[in-house]
């Protein structure tokens, strides 16, 4: 596969690398604060707009990864490196499906600090897989 394929996908994994650092150490970790301030329903209410936002932003980086991850794959079946990118992807949107979001789902409904600390405790398995897989594609494109 030719280098565009893979410089798109380090663009888009690297965004993503990005704004899950974001989330992971600047975000998730306010979220009792947020909630001393502005009291249970208040925290609900701005969970639910910080959930929506960031789904505008995070939605259409992650469906372009799991395509540009997908053609790559289907294009050349045969490699190892291709099954990990594709792999690592269907880790994270297994994790964003089956954990995160259903979390969040949980605090737009009130406030809960064990929700909330196991948001920011599973989220490390997100920023930890693409840290890795930017880190891998920087890694493949600079030794081809």
């Amino acid at each position: 596969m030719g280098n565009n394929w893979l410089i798109a996908q380090l663009v888009v994994s690297s965004a993503l690398t990005g704004l899950v650092w974001t989330v992971q150490v600047a975000i998730y970790p306010l979220y009792e604060n947020i909630w001393r301030g502005a009291g249970p329903a208040g925290f609900a209410a701005y969970h639910r707009l910080y959930a929506g936002r960031m789904g505008r932003v995070a939605a259409p980086l992650m469906m372009a990864e799991a395509v540009l991850a997908g053609v790559w794959l289907v294009r050349e079946p045969g490699s190892v490196v291709a099954q990990v990118g594709a792999l690592s992807v269907l880790v994270l949107w297994i994790s964003t499906m089956a954990v995160q979001v259903p979390l969040h789902r949980r605090l737009g409904r009130f406030w809960d600090i064990a929700a909330a600390r196991q948001l920011t405790l599973s989220n490390w398995v997100r920023t930890v897989a693409w840290t890795a897989r930017t880190a891998g594609l920087v890694w493949l494109l600079a030794t081809r």
